[in-house]
């Protein structure tokens, strides 16, 4: 059975979520600098992307009710 629209985004939210926390961690625990400020872009994308999906989570659960 395929997931609906909103179990698809909130999956891929927890999953931008989980993302950005450990792209943060690493960011802190490495001595490369070039590696670490990719990590610290990462997040700061996947915190982006994060917050679109939740924006599209909104407006699907206000279209349902």
């Amino acid at each position: 059975m395929e997931p609906s629209i909103h179990d698809f985004l909130a999956k891929s939210l927890l999953n931008e979520q989980e993302l950005v926390r450990d792209y943060q961690r690493f960011a802190q625990k490495i001595d490369d600098a070039e590696i670490a400020e990719s990590f610290r872009h990462w997040a700061e994308e996947d915190g982006l992307r994060a917050h679109k999906i939740e924006s599209f989570l909104h407006r699907i659960k206000g279209k349902e009710n």
